[in-house]
């Protein structure tokens, strides 16, 4: 009933690199706003608690937009709608840069995160079709780990822009840099060719000629569905679980670093950068040994790696060595072994979108993530400064950091058991 799906190397490239920098750009973004919260919060003369807030602002946009494009790239396809999100993501990027108050900067944060929403799940459908199943867990993990490469890219540009520009205005340059970046993706994606599956698919639709048991629904109704619905819940709580264990420090380590051990920026954003690096190699290896292995096998591999990685860094946190150097500071190896526990979501997008078929597959996969990276990623910037209050952090932000991790790897080694083993599957127009 449909052509046989191939693409060259030069298409696949194509797609990846196209794909591949949007994931960049999501990494990239959340360092940099981390890292300059506490210059931000200097110039409006407020709280860092309160620019935190944009923090959360931005994930909770990115479940709106996630839903939205993610239905959008069902609905027109996966190329055109990956032009809208990278415009709204570099323009409102811009433009927050430019904020002359509070409530501006979190209204361009806030339209930040539609654009944001709908790179991952219609970038990893992209990958998902375009792959086949005995390659797509090392094309996934790799693309995953743009993520850190964007972090990093983040730690390098607000360092650079603060030291070069100085805190009053190297926040904002650190926002234009990000942006203007951005929008040249837009002229990558000019060459990257749509999805053939997708379009096999409204192919057959147009025609009439799907099977006539072929239940045509929305995508968002489908997801719901008696065949998908354990799939969408297990999916999201998988998330959720992943981004409270990884933004729990993710959003803190340049404040914990800074504020607690009183470390110079340039010598923590090297700390920051080394932690990446070896993040990196964790989302690289994820996606090969789930080639192998199996995802679900993978996935418990590392769910369970989380837990002597989070108590190491607990311990840390209680005892406070003093700092002296790097390669003498073990809060640095626990944050290295924490960032590698955290290549865990490598395989998220290849193995969430292997559950769903190709007429919903972008709305599965970017409602999944996105609901769960809202939830799950907006919580720690509230949570973990409430529990430094609380008996049980006393006000240690080490340990409101380590409790945060470990309910999130908590969250995600249960959900683990939600999700079906999907290795070997093969992409098709149904």
């Amino acid at each position: 009933m449909s052509e046989s799906i191939t693409y060259t190397s030069k298409q696949k490239t194509v797609i990846y690199i196209g794909v591949l920098l949007g994931f960049m750009f999501d990494g990239y973004d959340l360092l940099i706003t981390s890292f300059v919260l506490s210059p931000t919060a200097a110039y409006f003369h407020v709280g860092i608690k309160v620019v935190s807030y944009a923090l959360t602002l931005v994930l909770l946009a990115s479940v709106i937009g996630g839903i939205f494009y993610g239905w959008l790239a069902d609905k027109i396809g996966r190329r055109n709608t990956l032009f809208l999100t990278i415009v709204t993501y570099g323009v409102t990027t811009i433009l927050s840069g430019t904020s002359a108050s509070i409530p501006e900067f979190y209204l361009w944060r806030f339209l930040t995160g539609l654009g944001v929403g709908g790179e991952w799940g219609i970038g990893f459908s992209m990958l998902n079709e375009a792959y086949s199943e005995k390659t797509r867990g090392k094309a996934g993990g790799f693309l995953a780990s743009m993520y850190v490469f964007g972090s990093l890219a983040g730690v390098i540009t607000s360092d650079y822009t603060l030291t070069t520009f100085g805190p009053a205005l190297g926040w904002r340059y650190a926002y234009y840099i990000a942006g203007i970046a951005a929008l040249v993706l837009v002229v990558i994606r000019f060459f990257m060719p749509e999805s053939k599956a997708w379009l096999q698919y409204m192919q057959l639709k147009k025609e009439g000629k799907l099977p006539l048991d072929y239940k045509q629904r929305d995508p968002l109704v489908s997801i719901f569905s008696r065949k998908y619905i354990r799939y969408t819940i297990f999916g999201s709580l998988l998330v959720i679980g992943d981004f409270i264990f990884t933004y729990s420090f993710l959003s803190f380590i340049p404040t914990y670093f800074g504020t607690v051990y009183k470390i110079p920026v340039p010598t923590y954003s090297l700390m920051i950068i080394l932690a990446e690096l070896v993040g990196i190699v964790g989302y690289i290896i994820c996606g090969f040994i789930s080639d192998i292995i199996g995802r679900r096998r993978t996935a418990i591999i590392y769910g369970a790696l989380a837990f002597p990685a989070v108590i190491w860094f607990w311990y840390e946190a209680i005892v406070k060595p003093p700092f002296t150097g790097i390669l003498s500071f073990p809060v640095e190896f626990a944050y290295m072994m924490v960032y590698f526990t955290a290549g865990f979501i490598a395989q998220y997008g290849v193995w969430i979108g292997e559950h769903f078929s190709t007429s919903m597959r972008a709305t599965g996969s970017n409602f999944t993530y996105m609901l769960g990276r809202g939830i799950g990623a907006a919580s720690p910037p509230i949570f973990v400064l409430m529990l430094l209050s609380t008996p049980y952090a006393m006000g240690n932000l080490g340990v409101a950091i380590s409790i945060g991790m470990i309910i999130g790897a908590i969250i995600q080694f249960i959900a683990i058991f939600g999700l079906k083993e999907t290795k070997g599957t093969v992409i098709t127009p149904l």
